[in-house]
C-alpha cells in the first residue's frame, strides 16, 4: 500500500509540474494570439470531434502496426513527433530567458535533437518522464487556448468514456501499452516505487504492485490540464477558483 501511495504521489507531482509549465506557455500564447476562445468558453467545440477521431485512428494504427511487427518504424515516427512538440515548447519557454537572439535559436533548434537522440538510443524513465512533462504541457497549453472552458470539459468527459471503453470493454488500450513498452515507444509516464528501476523490465501484464511502476499515458496528464488551463484563462485574475480548484480536482482524480 505504501509503495502504491509513493507511485500515485509521483503521478500527481508530474501533473502539477506539467500544469505549471502549461500556464506559462498559455500566457505566452495569449500574447501571440490575443483573440482566443477563453473569451468565448464554448468556441472550440468542433475541435473535440477532431481530437477524438485522431486518437481513434492513431490507436488503430498502433495496433495494426504492432500485429505486423513493424513497431520499430512507428517508434521513430513518434520520437520525431515528440521532438517537434519539444521544439514548439522550447520556442515559447526559451523566449522568457535573458539570452541573446543567437543563443535563443541555438537552444530552440538543438534541444529537440538532444531529446530525439536520447529517446532513440539512450532511453530511460527519466528521459521519458521529462519528454512527457514537456509534451503534455505543450498540448495542454495549445488546446487550452484553442478550446475554451466548456469545450475542455466536454473533451474530458468524452475521453473519460473513451478510456473506459478502451481499457475495460475493447481492451485495446492494453494492447497499445504492451506494444509501446515492448518496442520502447515513448507513450507513457513511468512512475516507479523502487531504486534501480529499469524500463526494460516493465511487463504490462504484471499486477501494478509487483510491476514496481505505474504507467500513465501522456494524454492522461495533458487532457485534464486542458481543462485547468482553459479555466485559468477564462477566469482572468480569479486565480484561486479558476486554476487551483480544477488543479486540485485533477490531483484527486489521479489518486
Amino acid at each position: 500500500m505504501q509503495r502504491k501511495l509513493v507511485s500515485e504521489t509521483g503521478t500527481a507531482i508530474l501533473f502539477v509540474i506539467s500544469s505549471l509549465i502549461a500556464v506559462v506557455m498559455a500566457l505566452e500564447l495569449e500574447e501571440i494570439t490575443p483573440t482566443h476562445p477563453s473569451s468565448n468558453p464554448g468556441a472550440g467545440a468542433g475541435y473535440v470531434i477532431y481530437f477524438v477521431i485522431v486518437v481513434v485512428v492513431m490507436s488503430a494504427l498502433i495496433i495494426f502496426v504492432a500485429r505486423k511487427k513493424r513497431m520499430g518504424i512507428l517508434r521513430y515516427v513518434f520520437a520525431i513527433s515528440l521532438a517537434f512538440v519539444i521544439f514548439v515548447v522550447g520556442s515559447l519557454l526559451y523566449a522568457l530567458l535573458p539570452i541573446t537572439l543567437d543563443e535563443y535559436y541555438v537552444l530552440v533548434y538543438v534541444t529537440p535533437f538532444i531529446f530525439l537522440y536520447f529517446l532513440l538510443f539512450r532511453q530511460n524513465w527519466i528521459i521519458i518522464n521529462i519528454v512527457g512533462i514537456l509534451t503534455s504541457a505543450g498540448l495542454a497549453a495549445i488546446w487550452g487556448v484553442d478550446l475554451g472552458i466548456y469545450s475542455a470539459v466536454i473533451l474530458m468527459f468524452v475521453f473519460a468514456i473513451y478510456d473506459y471503453i478502451a481499457v475495460y470493454k475493447t481492451k485495446h488500450m492494453l494492447d497499445i501499452a504492451r506494444a509501446s513498452t515492448g518496442s520502447q515507444m515513448p507513450l507513457f509516464f513511468v512512475v516507479h516505487d523502487s531504486r534501480g528501476f529499469e524500463t526494460s523490465s516493465i511487463d504490462i501484464d504484471t499486477p501494478g504492485e509487483e510491476r514496481g511502476a505505474i504507467l500513465i499515458g501522456f494524454g492522461d496528464i495533458a487532457i485534464p490540464n486542458v481543462m485547468v488551463i482553459s479555466s485559468f484563462l477564462y477566469g482572468g485574475s480569479l486565480f484561486y477558483p479558476y486554476y487551483i480548484l480544477p488543479l486540485l480536482g485533477g490531483i484527486v482524480a489521479l489518486f
